[in-house]
C-alpha cells in the first residue's frame, strides 16, 4: 500500500482510538468517588480530545474528509468493562486496572501505527502522542499501584507490623 493510502487509514484507526479512550475515561471519571481521580481521569480524556483533534486536522491536511463519529465500538480491550451495561468491578483499583488495560491497548495500536512508513509530519504526530500517551500510562499504573499499597496497609491486622506493603 502506498504511503499516500496508508496514512490516511492509519489517521483514522488513531482517532477512533483517541475517541474511545475519551469515552472510557470520562466513564472512568463520572464513577470515580475520589476527587483526585476524577481530576486525572478528566484531565486525561481532554488529552485525548486533543489527540482527536490533531488527529483530524492532519486528515485535512491530506484532503480526507472527516465527519464525526456518533457510535464508537468498544474495539479497545479494558474500555469495553467501562461502556455500556456490563457491570464495572467494584473498587477504584480495578477502575484504575481497566483504565490501565485500555491504554495499553491504545499504545499498542500506536506502536502498529509507527511501525509503517508515514509521511514525515504524520510521524512526527504519531511519534509526539504516543511518547505522551506512554507517559500517561505510567502515571496511571503508579496510581494504581500505590492504591493497592495504601488498601493492602489499610487492611493490615496491625499497621505497626513491619511486613511486604505494610508501613512502619
Amino acid at each position: 500500500m502506498l504511503q499516500e493510502e496508508l496514512a490516511p487509514k492509519i489517521l483514522r484507526s488513531l482517532l477512533d482510538t483517541c475517541r474511545e479512550s475519551e469515552v472510557g475515561l470520562l466513564r472512568a471519571a463520572s464513577q470515580s468517588r475520589k476527587t483526585g481521580l476524577k481530576a486525572f481521569f478528566g484531565t486525561e480524556a481532554l488529552q485525548q480530545v486533543l489527540f482527536a483533534a490533531e488527529l483530524e486536522l492532519e486528515l485535512k491536511k491530506l484532503g480526507v474528509a472527516v465527519k464525526p463519529s456518533t457510535e464508537l465500538p468498544a474495539k479497545l480491550r479494558g474500555w469495553k468493562e467501562l461502556r455500556g451495561t456490563r457491570l464495572l468491578p467494584s473498587g477504584e483499583v480495578a477502575m484504575l486496572l481497566l483504565c490501565e488495560r485500555g491504554e495499553r491497548a491504545a499504545l499498542g495500536e500506536y506502536l502498529t501505527a509507527l511501525q509503517n512508513t508515514l509521511p514525515a509530519g504524520v510521524l512526527e504526530l504519531v511519534q509526539r502522542q504516543h511518547a505522551q500517551l506512554q507517559e500517561a500510562y505510567r502515571r496511571l499504573h503508579q496510581i494504581r499501584e500505590q492504591m493497592w499499597i495504601d488498601q493492602r496497609v489499610s487492611k493490615a491486622p496491625n499497621s505497626r507490623m513491619v511486613g511486604v506493603g505494610w508501613k512502619v
